[in-house]
């Protein structure tokens, strides 16, 4: 058999347009003077095309007419015997051989689909792929994230990857000269009862002399990323060219996906400065404003899955066609997980890359139970439950610390408290430190277990919570949120007491991962406001936070005041939103590049020291009884208890004058003040009920 040759005038079926072939060669390859090439080009987003030296044009639209000298052979799951049993049952880890080829070919077309009971079989089931006698796989990845749904079976499309409707399938070309094997490894701990399976190929005499790089597919993950460290997506080494990413994120805070403002990296052949450097990981998917328009699938990207609520998950895919990334030495693909690596998150990727063998190894892939998603996500300000077994206390059982590696990542620092013992009526407690007097909510994450027996919750001498720990198999039980309850001193004691059992459970254990101390924040929600004034400048440098603005200098209820526009404007009264925001976009207009202002006033019974907390939209300025106490300039969004500043407030009432700068889009602030004893007031008005 023998390649075609690329004609002199090739039309491309779509466009109409015509391509001299030795121009697009040399344009494509200045240093080479060859007629023939296997590369990807993508020509007004019509099919992929793909020239090969030995290789048949397969994947051109507009090359169908031109007959192959192949031979297309599929292998399946059949039924060979007639029937209609058209799969193969998977045992408990059983490693199937879906193919196994030999002699020279490409691989034009994999279609996958499966019947299983485990509810974790797209992450438990291992998809492995070898070129050439290779002894290391050259494809390592679980066979959900492979075909884009490691989280969740989803339907979604583009042009080599995607869920049809039920079934997967793949249309990158996997070429070999010398023998294919693929492979799936059952490690779902179950008998997968049916996996239905077509691969096609096409047969050749040889693929060339060595210039085609073979297929390569990666899967990474960190449950936990690192501060200040890039999430490393590929570490490549050899020659080749990367071709595309999927990315699987989860966030560890609800409703919250602000890890989308890291920056994707790339290391090329040695460099210590990335050559490509990206604004946003939305941006990178060719997406904008953290996909607010939410899911969708094009033909080289796209957004698979997008919950911003519980989970804050995001899902999605790139493919590089035309913009594919060549690398003579080696490349080190990496992405920020947030901006500058401020974010914990759950990450997960796969890389796909063609390369000259041998290819580096890859290193052993996460045992099973570490490859589940992320299914509770313990915020990385908890309190660590193991931690506080030296200073608890117990009756009836004894306290230990539990690695739980082998039932998943949800534990936070992959460990929990475990209390043994072997009848009703036990206890255990633990004392925990708090930051300040004021009201709590108490949040307790607990596991449940085959072995575990109904709780209580007692602080204070009150019962806050009750549950039942038992399940079926050990598994994160989520989150238990207790009364909120008022602490006066530097700690609080928590008891956990066994009350009985499931009439199925096989003990009266107990499992603690982390306790949260949530402040029942009391914020301050009645103001004055007033704006817009000017804020000169541009994104990154602005004046009005400093600029002095005459409410700075007098406070008049009567008089007015000239806003940015040189308009009248008088203070009006505010009431936050029923989560303590304070939204000026709402009132103070034109918003972009201005400066607001808010007062209110604050009565107590006493002198006191106390912590404000505040959470801006942007900069921010905050005065007590006159005194410049807080002045800080950035750009962020406002979240409660960015910033803590420690005030005195004198017996009476107290003035509390805030200034709030903002550059374009969000602008606002949070304000509060912990008040354990409900004695403050807080009134614009200085009026105090009797």
């Amino acid at each position: 058999m023998c390649g075609i040759e690329i004609p002199e005038k090739v039309d491309n079926g779509i466009s109409s347009c015509y391509i001299n072939r030795e121009e697009f060669l040399c344009q494509l390859f200045p240093e080479r003077h060859m007629k023939k090439y296997f590369v990807w080009i993508l020509v007004f987003f019509s099919p992929l095309l793909l020239y090969g030296q030995s290789i048949p044009d397969f994947f051109s639209l507009g090359a169908l007419p031109l007959l192959k000298d192949s031979k297309l052979i599929q292998i399946s799951s059949n039924d060979t015997s007639g029937g209609n049993a058209d799969f193969v049952p998977l045992a408990v880890g059983e490693i199937k051989t879906l193919a196994d080829i030999e002699g020279a070919g490409i691989i034009t077309r994999i279609w996958i689909t499966v019947g299983a009971d485990d509810k974790y079989f797209l992450r438990r089931l291992l998809l492995r792929m070898y070129w050439d006698g290779e002894k290391e796989a050259s494809i390592q990845c679980p066979l959900g994230d492979f075909f884009g749904n490691g989280y969740q079976y989803t339907h979604w499309l583009s042009l080599p990857l995607g869920m049809s409707s039920g079934g997967y399938y793949c249309y990158f070309p996997m070429p070999f000269s010398d023998g294919a094997r693929i492979e799936v490894v059952n490690e779902t701990g179950k008998k997968v009862n049916s996996f239905y399976y077509q691969i096609d190929y096409q047969k050749l005499d040889n693929l060339g002399d060595g210039t085609i790089g073979r297929f390569h597919a990666q899967w990474r993950r960190e449950h936990r990323t690192q501060r200040g460290q890039n999430y490393l997506i590929l570490d490549a080494e050899g020659t080749g060219q990367y071709v595309g990413t999927i990315l699987s994120m989860q966030g560890y805070r609800e409703k919250d996906i602000s890890y989308l403002e890291g920056d994707e990296m790339v290391y090329v052949d040695g460099e210590t400065v990335p050559s490509i450097r990206g604004t946003g990981t939305e941006d990178y998917f060719t997406s904008g404003w953290y996909f607010n328009r939410g899911i969708y699938s094009a033909p080289l990207h796209g957004l698979i899955q997008k919950d911003d609520t519980l989970h804050s998950r995001v899902v999605a895919y790139r493919f590089h066609f035309g913009d594919q990334i060549p690398f003579r030495d080696k490349l080190r693909f990496t992405i920020e997980h947030g901006h500058g690596n401020q974010e914990l998150v759950d990450f997960s990727s796969v890389a796909f890359w063609y390369q000259r063998e041998p290819h580096k190894q890859f290193g052993p892939i996460p045992p099973p139970p570490q490859r589940i998603p992320l299914r509770v996500a313990v915020p990385e300000e908890c309190i660590e439950a193991e931690s506080l077994i030296p200073t608890a206390d117990t009756f009836k059982g004894t306290l230990s610390t539990q690695k739980m590696t082998d039932y998943g990542v949800d534990w936070s620092g992959d460990e929990q408290l475990r209390y043994a013992s072997a009848e009703r009526g036990g206890y255990f407690t633990l004392n925990v430190s708090v930051r300040e007097p004021d009201m709590y909510t108490v949040g307790v994450y607990v596991t449940k277990d085959t072995s575990f027996g109904k709780a209580e919750i007692w602080i204070g001498g009150k019962k806050v919570a009750e549950y039942d720990a038992f399940s079926a198999e050990t598994v994160p039980g989520g989150l238990i949120t207790c009364e909120p309850v008022r602490v006066l001193d530097p700690t609080v004691a928590v008891t956990f007491k066994v009350v009985g059992k499931n009439r199925v459970s096989a003990g009266y254990h107990l499992g603690i991962d982390a306790l949260a101390l949530t402040p029942h924040r009391n914020f301050v929600r009645k103001w004055y406001i007033l704006g817009p004034f000017p804020n000169p400048g541009d994104w990154n440098v602005r004046s009005g936070l400093r600029t002095v603005y005459t409410p700075e200098e007098r406070i008049d209820f009567k008089k007015p005041y000239r806003d940015k526009d040189h308009k009248e404007i008088y203070w009006i009264p505010w009431t936050s939103s029923s989560d303590g925001f304070v939204n000026f976009n709402d009132a103070l207009k034109p918003h972009d590049m201005a400066v607001g202002y808010a007062l209110t006033y604050l009565y107590v019974p006493q002198n006191r020291n106390v912590n404000m907390y505040l959470g801006t939209d942007d900069g921010v300025r905050l005065w007590v009884n006159g005194s410049l106490l807080h002045d800080t300039m950035m750009i962020r969004g406002a979240s409660p208890d960015q910033d803590t500043v420690g005030i005195h407030l004198q017996k009476g009432w107290n003035t509390i004058l805030l200034k709030v700068e903002n550059n374009i889009g969000g602008w606002g602030f949070y304000c509060r003040i912990p008040d354990p004893r409900s004695e403050m007031v807080v009134s614009p008005n200085k009026k105090r009920l009797q």
